[in-house]
Formats: structure tokens, C-alpha cells, sequence
């Protein structure tokens, strides 16, 4: 499902389905603690999920990410397409060529972290810092303008 849609579309599917329907145990059993609450904030917010396809620009900065979708919080956002994260770490989106975001949520209740990009460089996982904060990140300005 990638596309900037205004509203979102009002269609399920079996993503659909995965993507607003977390499976909070999975994801307290792999971070060893209830989870964070900057990943209750975003999952609660459908509308922010079934947006996609669209860059977020750092205000003042020299970042631009280009987020393709968000990721169903479950098994996915702890070994995304395969891929191992940093331990601690959970995905929550991926780019255009399928490289997982990912951040490592603090010991806090809110558990906000660093956002990462693992992308994959001539067959090597590399990791780039993206922003300070997950929330940071998520109230960036987006568009669509390349």
C-alpha cells in the first residue's frame, strides 16, 4: 500500500488489518518492558498510518527522509523483511528501496529514541542516524515534491 492518499483509503486487507491491530505482547516480550508510549501514540492514530509515499524534510536541516509506509507492529517491525535490527530496536516504516527505519526507544515511559535507517550497501547492512527522536522525526514537514 504506498501512496499519498487524501483522505486514506477506507479499504481492509490483511496488511491493513496487521498495520491497525498491534500486537502489543509481542512487541513488550521482545523489548523486555511495556511498550513505549511514543509507539502506543502512533499506532492510535490510523489516519497517520495509512498515509504514505511522501518525504519528511528536518526543519532547518539538511535531512530528507522519503517514507514509503508504515510497518504493522508485530513481527515485522522486529526482523523487518528479514533483516536484523540493533537489539532494543523496533521498525516502524521503510523507504522506497525498502530499507527499514527503526529506532531505539529510551528506558522512559514515552520511550522515544534515535531514528535510524539500516540500509543495505552493496550486500552490507549500514546504519544512518536520521533524527534525535522518534517523535522529532514523525512532526517533520512532508511533501511529495522531489
Amino acid at each position: 500500500m504506498s501512496g499519498f492518499y487524501e483522505p486514506p483509503p477506507r479499504a481492509t486487507s490483511p496488511f491493513h488489518e496487521r498495520l491497525l491491530h498491534p500486537r502489543w505482547t509481542t512487541i513488550e516480550d521482545a523489548l523486555g518492558r511495556p511498550v513505549p508510549g511514543i509507539l502506543r501514540e502512533l499506532y492510535g492514530d490510523p489516519e497517520t498510518l495509512l498515509r504514505g509515499h511522501f518525504y519528511l524534510d528536518q526543519p532547518g536541516g539538511e535531512t530528507r527522509a522519503w517514507l514509503d509506509l508504515f510497518f504493522p507492529l508485530d513481527e515485522e517491525a522486529l526482523l523487518p523483511y528479514g533483516r536484523n535490527l540493533p537489539a532494543g530496536a523496533v521498525a516502524f516504516a521503510d523507504d522506497e528501496h525498502g530499507d527499514p527505519y527503526f529506532f531505539i526507544p529510551d528506558r522512559s515511559d514515552f520511550g522515544d529514541g534515535p531514528v535510524y535507517l539500516l540500509m543495505r550497501d552493496q550486500g552490507q547492512d549500514t546504519i544512518r542516524p536520521i533524527a534525535p527522536s522518534l517523535a522529532e522525526f514523525l512532526k517533520w514537514p512532508r511533501s511529495r515534491d522531489h
